[in-house]
Parts: structure tokens; C-alpha cells; sequence
């Protein structure tokens, strides 16, 4: 009987590791392709929208690839490559499978065996709309190696092994006791696995059972919560990245529509190109900083004696043409010399993410708009305070605006308002604050407005 018991528990757990793992890996590499999907479809548009300037987009490229730990290489419709951010194919003639479907407009996805290594390589298509017919320019092309992914399932194909074998041990044990007794935590078990296996991560099992099952199912749970945390990293990381960099590309973009309007004397296009300038080098240091942090408690500051009044008015210098754009009036009632300690550029990524959200969140049905800005000093601390009459925060939702994924349009709000947004701004503004040991607090009102103020101990 105990031999019998012990090869239905072996078949079990082996079935259910295999399949565990099997949909598990399937998983991982179907959002492994997605993303390399999209870093794919942000260089086609990338390459697009600098088709005079190859040594941005090259830079571009080579950024991404490093994001993606994936090489890059942008192939003209000759299947000639362009752009290679490892640089050995440039100039190369490719033809693949890939290449030949994005040619003739669609994307597609495969995985290989190179020199005993699994790649997985994608391909869609650029696509430029001259208004009359969509022209295909080339072809993005990119591989990744999945490795790392193989060891993952490998350390958990270990662990799952661990695992049986406890639990043929235990079973053994349990078994001449009660053998009743272990069905029900065992299909409780089983359907925790198969949950998982579908891509439920994170799911527990609920059950009050002790001992060496209890451990078993604890050690399930602790594994499954693993594997949750794993991918929420992931998704958090990659949607960091996407707020962090819309914020320097949107002052890039409003300084450029600044400069195509009217005619401006040479000393204006200094001026904004240095300014432009700036930013990139700030989307550089945010592309860094954001690999170096894939957490938000990862945050390091560079802390010295700082200007506030100077950091408020170059914040509100890159920001008034969007603001000017969204018919914002901006105004800042300012100080200099306030001398505090922080970090420069985290403090302006701080004032940058509450301004934005203020012009973001206007109140449409209002016919003058506006966001005030004040700097006051103390004698023993100095309040900045950034006050719009936009739309405003439902009261019950203040204490969650520091959030990280959290958004205040919901429910009968979207509704009236489309904004689009990840919902991680202010959760950065929160940290960033935390790590200079200030504060922040906000008073809100719907249809009134929000008025965010920061207190900075001297």
C-alpha cells in the first residue's frame, strides 16, 4: 500500500511539475516576446520620426537594446542593415524569414538554437503613412538570448524536484497515520499548481493543515509569491521607464513646437537647443538610473547645497510651453538664495511630476485654468506649495495618491476626463521626498483644484 501511495504521489508531483514548468516557461516567453515587441514597435517609431538624424537614432538604439539586454538592428528595405547597436552588421545584407515577412508588412516571432544557445528573434515592419499609402522603409530586427529564462526554469525545476521529494517523504510518513486526511490537503495542493501553471501567480493555498504537509503547502506559497513578486517587478520596472521618459521627451517635444513657430533670432535657437540639449542628457541619466534602480527603494540621492529658487524657476522654464500649450497660466511667486541640501535633478524630477500632473488634470469645463507656484522661507524651514483649480481628488482617495499604480481617475471621473497615465508619478514624488527626509501633503477637492506643498527643514 505505501509503495502504491508513494508512485501516485511521484506521478503526481511529476506530472504537475512538468506541467508547471512547461507553462511556466511558455508564459514567460510569450511576455518575454511582448516585450520585446514593443521596444521593437518604439524603434520603428524612433527611426521613423529621425530619419534625418541616423546618429540619434543609432544612440536610440543603442539605449534600448541596452534596456532590453536584446540586440537591435534596423534593416532597410533592401535588407540592408543601417543600425546595429553592437555595430558588427552595419552595412551586412541579411535575409531571414523574419526580415521577409516584415517586408511584406507583417511582424513576426521564432525561436533558434545558436551555437547550443535559445534565442528568441522577432521583426516587424516600419511603416511610414505619407497620407496617400502606407510605405514600408525597413525592418526592425531583434534577438535575445534566452538563457537566462532556461536557468529560471531550471533552479525551479530543482526546487519542484526538492519539493517532491518532501513530499514523498512526508507522505510516507502520514500515510499509516491517515491516509484520509492527506487527500483533501493534496487536492488543495493540486489545484494551487495547476492555478499557477495557468499564470496565476501568486496564488496561495489556503489551509490550516500543520505539519509536514503544512509545510509543503507553505513552501508552494512561498514559491508562488516569489514568482508573483518577480513579475510585478518587471511589470513596475518597465512602466518606470515609460513615465520617467515621457517627462524629458515632452519638454524636448514642447521646445521644439516652440521653435517651429514664427521666426525666432539665433540667440531664442541657442537658448532652446541648449535647453534641449539638457534634457537629453537628463534622459540619459534617467535611462541609467532606471536600469541601476529597477526599485523605487533603490533610489540614491547626490546631495548638496542647492539653490531652490534657481531649481524652481529652470523647472518652470522647461515647463511653461507645454504649459502655455494646454492653456495653462503658470505663474511663481519666487525667492533666491534659498540654500537647502538635496539632489538637483531629483528635486526638479519631483516639481516637474507635480506640475504635470496640475496641467494634465485641468478642468475643461473651466475658462481660465492655472497653476501657482510659491516658495516661502522660514526660519526653520522653507515650504514650496504647486496650487492648480483643476479637477481636483475625491478626499476618501488622498491617502492612496502616493501610490505606486494608483490613478484618481476612476469610475464616474474617467468618465468625464481621459487622461492617460501609469499611475507611478507621485509614487516616485513620494520616494524621492522620503529620501531627503522632507514632506509632502496635499488638500484636495473635486471640481476645486489640489494644492500640494512640500516642507523642507533647514
Amino acid at each position: 500500500m505505501l509503495i502504491i501511495y508513494s508512485l501516485i504521489i511521484i506521478l503526481a508531483f511529476s506530472a504537475f511539475s512538468i506541467l508547471m514548468l512547461n507553462n511556466y516557461k511558455n508564459t514567460q516567453v510569450k511576455n518575454t516576446e511582448i516585450r520585446l515587441f514593443q521596444t521593437a514597435n518604439i524603434v520603428a517609431d524612433t527611426y521613423k520620426g529621425n530619419l534625418e538624424d541616423i546618429i540619434f537614432a543609432r544612440i536610440m538604439v543603442k539605449s534600448y537594446g541596452k534596456q532590453s539586454s536584446s540586440r537591435i538592428l534596423v534593416v532597410d528595405s533592401n535588407k540592408k542593415v543601417l543600425i546595429d547597436n553592437y555595430n558588427s552588421y552595419i552595412g551586412r545584407t541579411l535575409n531571414n524569414k523574419e526580415i521577409n515577412s516584415s517586408l511584406e508588412g507583417n511582424s513576426k516571432s521564432g525561436k533558434y538554437m545558436v551555437e547550443d544557445r535559445e534565442v528568441l528573434q522577432l521583426s516587424v515592419p516600419i511603416i511610414l503613412n505619407d497620407g496617400i499609402e502606407n510605405k514600408i522603409l525597413g525592418v526592425v530586427l531583434i534577438s535575445a538570448s534566452l538563457d537566462s529564462l532556461n536557468e529560471d526554469v531550471e533552479e525551479l525545476k530543482n526546487n519542484m524536484l526538492k519539493v517532491a521529494t518532501s513530499a514523498l517523504i512526508i507522505s510516507l510518513v502520514l500515510t499509516i497515520i491517515a491516509a484520509n486526511n492527506m487527500t483533501k490537503p493534496l487536492r488543495e495542493l493540486s489545484y494551487g499548481v495547476e492555478r499557477v501553471s495557468l499564470g496565476n501567480l501568486g496564488y496561495n493555498v489556503k489551509s490550516k493543515t500543520k505539519g509536514e504537509i503544512g509545510t509543503l503547502i507553505q513552501t508552494f506559497n512561498d514559491m508562488s509569491n516569489k514568482l508573483y513578486n518577480i513579475e510585478k517587478n518587471r511589470k513596475t520596472f518597465i512602466n518606470s521607464i515609460s513615465h520617467e521618459l515621457k517627462t524629458p521627451l515632452t519638454s524636448i517635444k514642447v521646445l521644439i513646437e516652440s521653435l517651429s513657430i514664427g521666426n525666432n533670432n539665433i540667440e531664442t535657437y541657442r537658448e532652446y537647443l541648449s535647453d534641449i540639449y539638457g534634457e537629453t542628457e537628463r534622459m540619459e541619466d534617467l535611462v541609467n538610473y532606471l536600469m541601476n534602480s529597477i526599485k523605487l527603494e533603490e533610489i540614491t540621492l547626490d546631495i548638496k547645497n542647492q539653490d531652490l529658487g534657481e531649481i524652481l524657476e529652470e523647472t518652470v522654464k522647461l515647463i511653461s510651453p507645454y504649459a502655455e500649450k494646454n492653456g495653462i497660466l503658470l505663474t511663481i511667486d519666487n525667492k533666491k538664495k534659498v540654500i537647502a541640501k538635496c539632489d538637483r535633478d531629483r528635486v526638479k524630477e519631483v516639481l516637474f511630476n507635480i506640475i504635470d500632473n496640475a496641467i494634465k488634470y485641468k478642468d475643461e469645463a473651466k475658462e481660465k485654468n492655472y497653476v501657482s507656484i510659491t516658495l516661502k522661507d522660514f526660519q526653520d524651514k522653507v515650504l514650496i506649495t504647486i496650487e492648480d483649480n483643476g479637477i481636483g481628488i475625491d478626499e476618501k482617495n488622498l491617502p492612496n495618491i502616493f501610490k505606486g499604480g494608483f490613478r484618481v481617475l476612476e469610475n464616474n471621473v474617467q468618465q468625464e476626463f481621459n487622461v492617460e497615465g501609469y499611475g507611478i508619478g507621485l509614487a516616485v514624488v513620494k520616494n524621492i521626498i522620503d529620501k531627503h527626509n522632507w514632506e509632502i501633503s496635499v488638500k484636495s477637492s473635486l471640481k476645486l483644484g489640489s494644492a500640494f506643498t512640500i516642507t523642507i527643514p533647514l
